[in-house]
């Protein structure tokens, strides 16, 4: 059975985190496949948005603890485990296709630290967050020692990281790490939104954004970007779809 289940909706891929006996907990092959799938979606032009979420009662609870303890992993394996993790954040945060990480359930440690990679992260109410990653003496990666104070600050990211306690899903929509706290159901709305902006311009910003470029760099950014979008089908069908009062059927070029 895959670690990954891949659906597709139009042009909504969702990818579903699938080890549920284990509260899908990451692992190798997890990993890997993770970032095969994310690759593949990224390169598909049909999928214009990606839902990452999990199968059963959680999100991901972060590494799988009882592989760990086992100690049967050599360093060289340590480091490909390592690495593998870093690589699906870095993936979620650099593909062009915009990601929604639809949170239920427990999103710790590993977990968390997809989740927060996404774009948007929609939670349920009732979800349980957290980094306990300094309270049993590892560390956390995916980039969050540098995303997590860009979204919420540096004194609130000091206190989930040192102190580690969890927090709902309400408290990461109260604090600005999530686009909305909402019930179960209702998860997957946010993608289909998303779905039909124009993907070429969503990709620019959201490399735009990722860049925290100083002021003089943005303005030069932004003019770039901008000529640049002027040129293509997307520019003119939202431009005559606007004057026209419908809505734009964007091709992606």
């Amino acid at each position: 059975m895959s670690t990954v289940l891949v659906s597709r909706s139009g042009s909504i891929a969702t990818l579903v985190l699938n080890r549920p006996e284990r509260l899908n907990a990451v692992s190798e092959e997890l990993y890997r496949t993770l970032v095969d799938e994310l690759n593949a979606a990224d390169s598909d032009p049909r999928i214009r948005c990606v839902v990452l979420t999990g199968a059963g009662r959680a999100f991901c609870v972060g590494a799988d603890l009882k592989a760990h303890k086992s100690g049967t992993r050599t360093p060289a394996e340590q480091a490909r485990y390592v690495d593998l993790g870093q690589r699906a954040c870095e993936q979620i945060q650099t593909m062009g296709t915009p990601v929604v990480a639809a949170v239920n359930g427990y999103a710790l440690g590993a977990g968390a630290e997809l989740a927060i990679s996404a774009d948007f992260m929609v939670i349920a109410e009732d979800a349980q967050m957290g980094f306990p990653e300094v309270s049993i003496g590892t560390f956390v990666g995916g980039g969050v020692t540098n995303r997590l104070p860009r979204l919420v600050g540096l004194r609130r990211a000091t206190d989930m990281l040192i102190l580690g306690e969890r927090f709902t899903g309400r408290q990461a929509l109260d604090w600005g790490l999530a686009h909305s706290a909402v019930t179960s159901d209702l998860l997957l709305g946010l993608a289909e939104t998303l779905a039909a902006k124009a993907p070429l311009a969503l990709a620019r910003m959201k490399a735009a954004l990722r860049r925290d470029d100083p002021l003089d760099v943005a303005f030069a950014t932004e003019q770039h970007e901008l000529l640049a979008l002027m040129a293509t089908r997307d520019w003119a069908e939202g431009v005559a779809a606007f004057a026209e009062r419908r809505t734009p059927v964007f091709e992606g070029r």
